[in-house]
């Protein structure tokens, strides 16, 4: 799986939220990999997507450079669904994963 890269930084338009990543990374997201994705299981994707991503995840959306608005809306996940050793890579990552295998789903049932 591949996303493109961001050309260039600009704080003004990094997304604030993890459901703007989300959306931004799904729709980069070619539907062979959101198939392949929608079938791994949580441990899969902990033990390979995210070792693949996490880096690229927080250098492409600020993580590293103090987006506050993104690390503030993963730490409202953090605690709520997700254990306390999770990082915000790992938020979005996983929030990523329900979202492809909702509808991968919702595309099996309409096939």
């Amino acid at each position: 799986m591949m996303f493109q890269p961001l050309d260039y930084f600009h704080p003004k338009t990094l997304p604030r939220t993890v459901e703007e990543v989300v959306d931004l990374l799904y729709t980069d997201l070619p539907l062979r990999d959101r198939m392949i994705m929608s079938k791994l299981s949580e441990e899969e994707l902990n033990l390979s997507v995210y070792l693949a991503l996490a880096k690229s995840i927080r250098k492409e959306f600020g993580l590293y450079n103090g987006n506050e608005h993104l690390i503030a809306s993963c730490r409202s996940y953090m605690g709520r669904e997700y254990d306390s050793y999770e990082d915000p890579a790992m938020v979005i990552m996983k929030e990523l994963w329900k979202k492809v295998r909702k509808s991968q789903s919702l595309r099996l049932v309409k096939a």
